[in-house]
């Protein structure tokens, strides 16, 4: 009996010897060597910061303390990491105009201190994606989707992913739903934020997806009367409206919004993940769950997931490659200030765009007197590319910002209002923007259109003056009719302005 006692003393021994080993903390210097010489420009969210050169997988292990569940079960983390190198890879140049591949904000991914186990699970996973095609997938992730997953278009309309559908998810029969009260007037300062004009009687569920969120509301009194729910949880604030799976009961003057899950619900449940993990799922069980249909590859080759046991040791480096470009993009064709950016699959080649955004630019100056310099055009090779890169929504062509212009691909405008007159209203709003700041939006939309056009009138004579659309109409616009009438509202308020004043910097 002794004996038995002792052998079994010598086994904890060295299983406990074996688990102290394993959770080591893992270097940078590992996580680097197993990057492959990948790495991912970091930069801020928003203002001015340094912009980084992290190493992929340091990357990966950082984001990972900054979007895992703490305390979860390993299978959770290295799932969590094959996602997170997955949507870094798919997304690389998502800032480009900024100088940057990736923000540390959550419009892309937050990345916080990494720690023992965060670097464990990005070396254990190291060079594992997720593919779609044979190219890294595009791929999201959310705290809880409450029981039940999103589909994308119904938080960002036009994105279609064939792997990421609305579907149950089992693990959550015992969450509490959560409660928050809101005022009126709390919403209404809160939207009039976000550019609505008007009082605010009342807010409806006008619309749900089959996943029961919440897909526009009706905020009678304002202007626009009616908003998309993710767009109306991001001007009330993510952190107090957890969801778009909420009902509304009013209370006088106050609105109780009860509510499942935390985030939008698309792809991969992050507590849903910790819970499937605890059970004891793999993790290719977990990402089957989440990500259906999509391959896990590593980069280079094939990797059997089964082969990763929960506590693996630490995987052998990958064999150094050479770096992926930062931009996703072929070409750049300098002229005359101007910096052209197109994929190969462009229909137009840069040496095109540039000569006629030189043209343009030219034609614009003399009749505004103002210029813009340098200029960066960048067109997306997808228009999935363009709406992540900007948060526009597919019926949107252009977005003009500082000195850059983003455009959708050039076949989508050439069957929208054309290439060059696109391109000539995104160069007209640069060029009228400084001088328009702080005005309503409709002036500078309505300034850009009338002036982009090859030969302007005059103005508008007299007659009934045109509603003027708010700020909202113009930039949460929930259709493409909607957004075609706010911007030709817009174009004749200051076309009218514009008769009368003789002066376009003068209208108000």
């Amino acid at each position: 009996m002794k004996t038995i006692v002792t052998s079994v003393f010598f086994v904890a021994i060295a299983v406990f010897v074996s688990f102290v080993a394993l959770a080591q903390d893992v270097t940078d210097a590992e996580l680097e060597a197993a990057s492959g010489g990948r790495t991912v420009r970091v930069g801020p969210a928003a203002g001015r910061g340094r912009v980084a050169d992290v190493p992929l997988e340091v990357y990966v292990a950082r984001v990972l303390a900054g979007e895992a569940e703490p305390r979860a079960a390993e299978a959770a983390f290295q799932s969590l990491a094959v996602a997170i190198r997955t949507f870094a890879l798919a997304n690389a140049g998502r800032h480009a105009r900024d100088g940057f591949d990736l923000c540390d904000g959550t419009h892309c991914q937050v990345p916080r201190a990494a720690d023992a186990i965060t670097r464990r699970a990005a070396l254990v996973t190291a060079g594992q994606v997720l593919t779609w095609n044979g190219a890294p997938a595009e791929v999201f992730y959310s705290a809880s989707c409450g029981g039940r997953s999103e589909s994308p278009a119904e938080v960002w309309p036009g994105a279609d992913y064939p792997y990421m559908r609305s579907a149950p998810d089992d693990v959550h029969e015992d969450d509490p739903p959560w409660t928050v009260d809101l005022g009126l007037q709390d919403v209404q300062r809160a939207l009039a934020g976000a550019g609505f004009q008007g009082r605010l009687r009342e807010v409806d569920v006008d619309d749900r997806s089959p996943s029961g969120r919440a897909t526009r509301l009706r905020v009678a009194g304002l202007q626009p009367a009616v908003i998309a729910g993710e767009q109306f949880r991001a001007a009330i604030g993510t952190l107090k409206l957890r969801s778009t799976a909420f009902s509304i009961e009013r209370r006088g003057t106050t609105l109780r919004f009860t509510g499942r899950g935390y985030g939008h619900g698309v792809g991969m449940c992050v507590i849903g993940a910790g819970r499937r993990a605890a059970r004891g799922e793999s993790v290719r069980a977990i990402l089957a769950q989440y990500y259906p249909g999509l391959e896990l590859t590593r980069l280079g080759g094939a990797v059997d997931t089964a082969s990763v046991p929960a506590a693996a040791p630490r995987a052998a480096p990958l064999a150094a490659s050479p770096p992926r470009p930062s931009l996703p993009v072929t070409a750049r064709s300098p002229r005359g200030g101007i910096v052209v950016e197109v994929p190969r699959s462009s229909a137009v080649t840069d040496v095109e765009v540039a000569r006629l955004a030189a043209r343009a630019h030219d034609d614009l100056a003399n009749v505004l007197g103002t210029s813009v310099a340098p200029l960066t055009i960048r067109m997306h090779e997808s228009l999935e590319s363009f709406r992540l890169a900007t948060g526009r929504p597919w019926w949107v062509s252009t977005v003009s910002e500082g000195t850059s212009i983003d455009l959708v691909p050039a076949a989508l405008l050439a069957q929208r209002d054309g290439f060059e007159a696109a391109l000539r209203i995104a160069v007209a709003e640069l060029l009228v923007a400084e001088a328009l700041r702080g005005r309503p939006l409709w002036i500078r939309i309505g300034a850009a259109r009338y002036f982009g056009r090859s030969a302007p009138g005059p103005g508008q004579p007299a007659g009934p003056r045109p509603r003027c659309p708010s700020d909202a109409e113009l930039t949460l616009a929930i259709s493409a009719p909607a957004q075609r009438d706010a911007e030709a509202r817009a174009e004749a308020c200051f076309a009218r302005e514009y008769a009368r004043t003789r002066d376009w910097r003068a209208v108000r």
